[in-house]
């Protein structure tokens, strides 16, 4: 009897080390360069997008693996279903622009981003040859000229009120064009965009590479009277592409977010230095997108891929202000804290890269 009392007092022992040693990490047998058990994580993206490119390349060259991570990419629903993921703690992060993160800081949650894909706004404004000849704007046309074309024009977006829209609009209001004038269309898609634009629909699409190019391709446009929104300097110097989380789960797994950076900082050191290899890694992901085209957008994205994804409090500034701006359209109304260690942070980074 004594024994059997014994032996039922150690497996509640064995249980509640056990319960003490639990969490809300999932681990797999993979085995990272530590040579433990693999951490796997979801990160979750409003839609498949190229200026992500180096989440992609850090998963498919085996930076995340080397850091004992297996990823996980849960793509599409647009910002509110990157937003419902983390805070149900389905994702553990989010990369999304920082719209995403802005409704649910003015609702209380308490979210932090730790990284920044991008150093400047990706989106380009791809406007048909039929519609550039009836504005008379060439390549050579400054970009007060082709801002200026866009008063009147009929552009489509993902979606009436995104990020893109809202963006151009402000781009038209700096350059002293009626953003009023501006009619967007729901296209989701390049395809869709570009179909709209091969039917005569629209005069244009809103959308990151590598959208241009494919519509140069199909002989519907011409990168060169693209317009870039980087070539503005204030959308030169813009977080774009965060990689957020809610600050508990990043306090809670310290450790783990720091590999997440380095592994993502890498695949951003790869992209920018090796475009090739980088496109030939993440074609998979681009169905129906050739490679060569992935290999010039990102060419065209290299400067976007700065550093590890270091963020600052203007380039911060510059993102939320068009959105408040429009808040009518963005349904961002309150402008947050943008102070360093507030809702952003470069000290996973530094952390993660200190020599």
């Amino acid at each position: 009897m004594f024994k059997n009392k014994l032996t039922f007092v150690l497996i509640c022992l064995v249980f509640i080390v056990s319960a003490c040693g639990s969490s809300d990490e999932t681990t797999t047998g993979k085995k990272g360069n530590t040579g433990g058990k693999a951490v796997k994580l979801t990160f979750t993206e409003p839609a498949r997008l190229l200026s992500v490119a180096p989440l992609y390349v850090a998963i498919e060259q085996g930076f995340f693996e080397k850091e004992g991570i297996e990823a996980e990419i849960v793509s599409g629903g647009g910002g509110a279903q990157v937003i419902a993921s983390v805070l149900s703690g389905e994702a553990q992060f989010a990369v999304s622009g920082p719209r995403s993160m802005f409704t649910p800081l003015d609702k209380g949650e308490d979210l932090l981003a730790i990284q920044s894909l991008n150093s400047a706004l990706t989106y380009q404004i791809t406007l048909s040859k039929q519609y550039q000849k009836k504005k008379n704007v060439s390549k050579d046309s400054s970009l007060e000229d082709r801002v200026a074309s866009l008063n009147g024009a009929t552009i489509g977006t993902n979606l009436v009120g995104d990020s893109g829209d809202v963006y151009t609009r402000h781009l038209m209001q700096m350059h002293g064009v009626d953003p009023n004038t501006l009619k967007t269309v729901k296209l989701a898609g390049d395809g869709s965009k570009i179909g709209g634009m091969q039917e005569g629909i629209v005069d244009g699409g809103i959308a990151s590479p590598p959208m241009g190019l494919q519509a140069e391709s199909k002989d519907i446009g011409d990168q060169y009277k693209v317009i870039n929104t980087s070539e503005e300097p204030m959308y030169g110097n813009m977080v774009w592409e965060a990689v957020f989380a809610k600050k508990e789960y990043l306090e809670e797994n310290h450790e783990t977010s720091l590999k997440v950076v380095r592994a993502i900082g890498q695949g951003m050191e790869f992209t920018r230095n090796n475009p090739r290899e980088a496109a030939e890694s993440i074609v998979s992901y681009f169905d129906g997108i050739d490679v060569d085209i992935l290999e010039e957008s990102l060419i065209g994205l290299k400067s976007t891929f700065k550093g590890y994804g270091e963020m600052n409090q203007e380039a911060w500034d510059n993102a939320q202000d068009p959105l408040v701006e429009f808040g009518k359209i963005s349904g961002v109304s309150t402008k947050q804290d943008t102070t360093e260690d507030v809702i952003w942070t470069n000290s996973y980074i530094e952390e993660a890269f200190k020599k």
